[in-house]
């Protein structure tokens, strides 16, 4: 990292001319997604996410060209389980469940010490020195982090359908333009599920790395406890598992039904909880968790 010397000078405004308004809160998500892309380990997170997108859009392909296959052929052959919308809808719902797990681990990476190393630096005495109101310096964390997940998840999910879409056939093309409205909110919800909780984690920690490691191995204690404990017939601890609500919000926004004949012979498909609803809501409440946890530590570095 090198130095720059930066000069700056004074004019007097243009008859007319407005000042500029000031944007704290994008000069420091900026600012921190610059210091994050220069880690090489940030790059390689990326990469694993732009594989998952990669993978997930060769599948859909397949499964469309099958589909053209079975309905040009003489017979009209047709695809258990309820057809390549079926198909398509299960690809998509399984690439935001995984893609989540990859959002989740670029993020360990890219944004644990977004605010841990602030405060064990003492940079806080340096942001605060100038009027920044608490809420700006927040935004402009949660701004880098929602970058990640927005671009893998979001950005992802936009990929894979309107490649769907163009290489669809008109009738089919058709079922498949109404899943982008539905499947992006979902992404959207993923997205600040991930950010608002590495960020609230990460202000509760000193040290970046032990943020994301804690971060990681907190989601996977949580997957693995509900799923462990539904499975069993505790089913309000499915509620617990953070990719099971997500799966579970996916297939009612999608509108998946009965496994088709890949998903039910390969074992795809996983359980889901019975309320889409609660899960939505134990999403919100995961959301909730990591923005008071941000907003009691500023209050208390700050304000105290």
């Amino acid at each position: 990292m090198s130095d720059r010397i930066i000069a700056a000078r004074y004019r007097r405004l243009a008859a007319g001319e407005r000042r500029p308004r000031p944007r704290p809160a994008l000069a420091i998500a900026r600012w921190s997604l610059a210091l994050a892309w220069r880690r090489r380990a940030t790059r390689i997170a990326l990469l694993a996410c732009a594989f998952a997108t990669f993978t997930a859009g060769i599948s859909l392909v397949v499964a469309i060209v099958v589909e053209r296959a079975a309905q040009a052929a003489p017979q009209g052959i047709a695809l258990a389980g309820g057809g390549t919308l079926l198909s398509a809808q299960e690809i998509l719902a399984g690439f935001v469940q995984a893609q989540f797990y990859l959002a989740a681990i670029a993020l360990a990476v890219t944004a644990g010490g977004l605010v841990a190393e602030d405060r064990r630096g003492g940079a806080f005495d340096l942001y605060f020195a100038r009027p920044l109101r608490l809420r700006d310096y927040a935004l402009g964390k949660l701004g880098a982090a929602l970058a990640v997940p927005a671009l893998a998840l979001v950005g992802g999910y936009a990929a894979i359908w309107g490649l769907a879409v163009g290489i669809a056939p008109p009738a089919l093309r058709a079922e498949l333009a109404w899943l982008i409205v539905p499947g992006l909110s979902g992404t959207v919800l993923a997205a600040m599920v991930l950010a608002s909780t590495i960020v609230g984690l990460s202000a509760l920690g000193e040290r970046g790395r032990t943020v994301g490691v804690v971060y990681v191995l907190g989601w996977t204690i949580l997957d693995n406890l509900g799923r462990a404990l539904a499975d069993r017939g505790v089913a309000v601890a499915g509620y617990l598992s953070p990719s099971r609500d997500l799966r579970t919000v996916m297939d009612a926004l999608l509108g998946v039904g009965q496994p088709s004949l890949a998903a039910a012979l390969l074992q795809l498909r996983e359980a889901a909880n019975a309320s889409a609803l609660l899960s939505a809501l134990a999403l919100l409440a995961f959301t909730a968790l990591g923005l008071g946890a941000l907003a009691w530590r500023l209050r208390r570095e700050v304000l105290e």
